[in-house]
């Protein structure tokens, strides 16, 4: 894999846009713009790409592992099947971006924009999302065990067949979320809201609730435990 320095990126972003393929690993790219560039199967591992516009670039298949992407703007930007395990994604904007089937193990979101983005089948592993704007985000059979979804707004979110074990949901707000078939068993649910969300068939056994709101949440077939039918007999 032949390797490029900064100077040659900058140079073929602006002329064929054309950068898949090549050895990116420890580059730095910060305060660049480069939007819509093709990064398709190239190694950027440990990368600098912070504080840089990355809109709409294709960065699907690509080693993205301890990459620095802080403070950056990726909104429709392609993830597809990318490695960015234990990346730094704070404060940055993924708006509308595509994470289907991409290893985001251990990643750092906090306080970034994920709205409507695509993370089906994705591996969120002990993620943080931590205060992030996750509004209509499309999570449906993707692996969240452990993650940290404390104060993160997951507004009509579908994480419908999602494995949330162990997770927190701590004052996280999935109103109109589809949890349908979700496995939230052993998580730690404190002061979250569920108004109006779809529970069936989504499984709390073990879970720790405490000041939760269920209010018109639909609970057809939800699997609880005997010492939670209290929390949800009245919703």
């Amino acid at each position: 894999m032949e390797k490029l320095s900064r100077s040659e990126v900058i140079r073929l972003s602006k002329t064929t846009g054309q950068i898949s393929g090549y050895d990116l690993s420890g580059i730095n790219l910060s305060k660049l713009d480069l939007i819509g560039i093709q990064f398709a199967t190239c190694n950027l591992k440990g990368a600098n790409l912070s504080s840089s516009n990355f809109s709409t670039s294709n960065f699907e298949a690509t080693d993205l592992s301890g990459c620095d992407m802080s403070s950056s703007n990726f909104a429709g930007a392609i993830f597809r099947k990318a490695n960015l395990e234990k990346s730094d994604l704070t404060f940055s904007s993924f708006i509308g971006a595509d994470f289907s089937e991409a290893n985001l193990r251990e990643v750092n979101f906090t306080n970034s924009k994920i709205i409507c983005a695509k993370f089906e089948k994705a591996d969120l592993f002990m993620a943080n999302l931590r205060m992030t704007e996750a509004v209509l985000i499309k999570l449906a059979n993707a692996k969240l065990q452990k993650i940290n979804g404390y104060a993160s707004s997951m507004i009509g979110a579908d994480l419908s067949g999602a494995d949330l074990r162990r997770s927190s949901l701590r004052a996280t707000d999935l109103s109109g979320a589809n949890l349908s078939s979700v496995d939230l068993r052993e998580a730690e649910i404190i002061e979250a809201i569920f108004v109006a969300a779809n529970l069936f068939n989504a499984d709390f056994r073990g879970a720790y609730i405490n000041a939760a709101d269920f209010t018109l949440a639909k609970i057809d077939g939800t699997k609880i435990d005997d010492n939670q039918k209290e929390i949800f007999l009245f919703h």
